[in-house]
């Protein structure tokens, strides 16, 4: 059997960017095209050096494993949790893609089983139907799954208790666990917190709370300012944002401990970044911030 190695590196490179590119959209988790475009270069670049190396090291589970992590890793920002439900999303799509395109060639054509270095493999003229196929087949299972998704994430409590706490100083907020919460701390790419600015004052000094008030624009001196005052230096960020319509920045706080109330279960989140908005989240006052899924 002849095998080219620039059609092999198309087919996975097109298989793997709709791959990925679905189970962005299934975990409700933004990436840009070209880190997409680059995850998949990397998974297309490992089919082809199957076939330099069928046997050995790169065949073992634990590889393959791997450098699935890798491609998300590349692909998505977020913590090793939220990586942990994209890893399941990539396996479940694609053990599903890769049956239904198997199933569909033996409903139309009569392929020949092969075995190659102890690899099985279908003996078949590739053909850009299948690729279409696949594409195809993709969107409708994103499609699908998407829309049980969101059934279910409607039907559960979606209010999220948080306990924050900055030295001796503790608020409770309310947080409405939110399915199209993306930001990200642009320092270290974790997931953060969205809180309204007036519920997260009394955690400062009188000093901190003046020079909040005072602001006129969210700017690296405006950081600096709150940095001076004792104990602030690095807990202050610029979270770049942007919704319908706007976008500009905003002013994350890192406290010393954030814990999560999430019906009977109860996390500690170190290390976390609460962005402050200026607006106000629930005019009934039912939550007062937002938290994304990938945190609970």
């Amino acid at each position: 059997m002849t095998v080219y190695l620039d059609e092999v590196f198309v087919v996975n490179l097109v298989m793997d960017w709709l791959i990925l590119w679905a189970v962005g959209n299934l975990a409700q988790c933004h990436a840009s095209n070209w880190r997409l475009m680059l995850a998949a270069v990397l998974g297309a670049g490992y089919s082809v050096l199957l076939l330099f190396f069928p046997e050995g090291e790169l065949t073992m589970l634990p590889v393959k494993l791997g450098w699935s992590v890798l491609m998300l890793r590349l692909a998505y920002t977020g913590s090793w949790r939220s990586h942990i439900k994209l890893l399941s999303y990539f396996y479940l799509i694609s053990f599903a893609l890769g049956g239904a395109s198997l199933g569909t060639m033996y409903l139309f054509r009569r392929p020949v089983m092969a075995a190659w270095s102890g690899i099985a493999l279908v003996e078949m003229d590739f053909q850009l139907f299948w690729l279409a196929f696949g594409a195809g087949f993709t969107f409708l299972l994103v499609y699908v799954l998407r829309s049980r998704l969101r059934q279910d994430i409607a039907s559960v409590q979606n209010i999220v208790t948080a306990r924050v706490q900055f030295q001796e100083k503790t608020v409770t907020l309310h947080l409405l666990a939110d399915t199209g919460h993306s930001l990200t701390d642009p320092l270290t790419g974790k997931s953060i917190l969205i809180a309204e600015h007036g519920r997260l004052i009394p955690l400062f000094s009188e000093a901190v709370q003046k020079t909040l008030a005072d602001r006129k624009t969210i700017s690296p001196d405006f950081l600096l300012e709150l940095a001076r005052e004792p104990d602030m230096a690095g807990r202050w960020r610029i979270i770049p944002y942007q919704a319908v319509g706007q976008q500009g920045l905003l002013a994350g706080f890192r406290p010393d401990y954030v814990y999560l109330q999430h019906g009977e279960n109860e996390q500690i989140l170190r290390d976390i970044t609460i962005a402050l908005a200026g607006q106000r989240f629930s005019a009934d006052e039912a939550y007062q911030g937002l938290v994304p899924l990938d945190l609970l």
